[in-house]
């Protein structure tokens, strides 16, 4: 009897041939030995081991005989999760089994990031996550979040000097301006809902007005962009309950005059 198989192994992984009697009586390997590893066994033996760190292909022929009925296994053996798999078995009755196996030991698929995390990681994440935003959606809230800013940073100041100035309001503290800057947010989200919103609204109806009441099909750009509304509403919702939080939780609003 003279069966072959084909064994597709990952690096690291363990070719084992088991026999429940001393029958495996010689072993031919064929292949690059200086990567591999074998069993150091006196035959015959009752098993064989075969291994290696590097993408190789092996031929093994194995001749295994015995009187008595034995049982032989070839089986796939993981080293890091102590795991053993069966590939096939054969029963023999008596006498000779000439086995030749072609093991091939191929990369493991992998299973996380190959590098650590780094600031390329984050700038590649934030660029595929603006793509999902129109461009002039970005370019709206772009213009509008250097204009608040710019308004909300003169009006954080102004106020603090004033109070500073004039004496009768406490200064504000670290906590006071975290909530102004959170009403600036909160404020540049809502205009920039408004405004995208009344954009798409606006373009739905010139389109009904002029296929309706003009018999003209236009072909504009389309403005409309769901995700983006529900995006900034999230996102609006989320800045306006940190907000209160920050008021009825820590007491970080400011006294401000009537």
């Amino acid at each position: 009897m003279n069966p072959q198989e084909n064994v597709n192994l990952y690096t690291g992984n363990r070719l084992v041939i088991d026999s429940n009697q001393p029958s495996i009586k010689s072993v031919v390997v064929r292949g690059n030995l200086t990567a591999a590893t074998l069993s150091n066994n006196a035959y015959p033996s009752k098993n064989f081991t075969l291994t290696t760190n590097s993408t190789q292909l092996y031929t093994v022929d194995l001749l295994l005989s015995f009187q008595a009925p034995y049982t032989s296994e070839i089986v796939i053996s993981d080293p890091s999760s102590g795991s053993k798999t069966q590939f096939t078995s054969y029963f023999v009755s008596g006498g000779d089994l000439n086995l030749t196996i072609f093991a091939s030991f191929q990369t493991a698929p992998s299973t996380g990031p190959s590098v650590p995390l780094g600031w390329s990681s984050f700038y590649g994440w934030v660029s595929q996550f603006g793509g999902a935003f129109p461009f002039w959606i970005k370019i709206l809230y772009a213009v509008l979040g250097a204009q608040f800013a710019f308004v909300g940073y003169r009006w954080i100041k102004f106020e603090d000097e004033r109070r500073r100035i004039e004496g009768h309001l406490p200064p504000l503290d670290r906590g006071n301006k975290a909530y102004l800057w959170t009403e600036v947010v909160f404020r540049t989200l809502v205009a920039g809902f408004a405004i995208s919103l009344a954009v798409m609204i606006g373009e739905v109806l010139v389109l009904l007005i002029a296929q309706y009441l003009f018999f003209v099909n236009l072909d504009l750009v389309s403005l409309i962009d769901f995700f983006s509304i529900f995006f900034v509403a999230a996102l609006g919702t989320l800045v306006y309950l940190t907000r209160e939080g920050l008021e009825r939780i820590f007491d970080l609003k400011p006294i401000m005059e009537d």
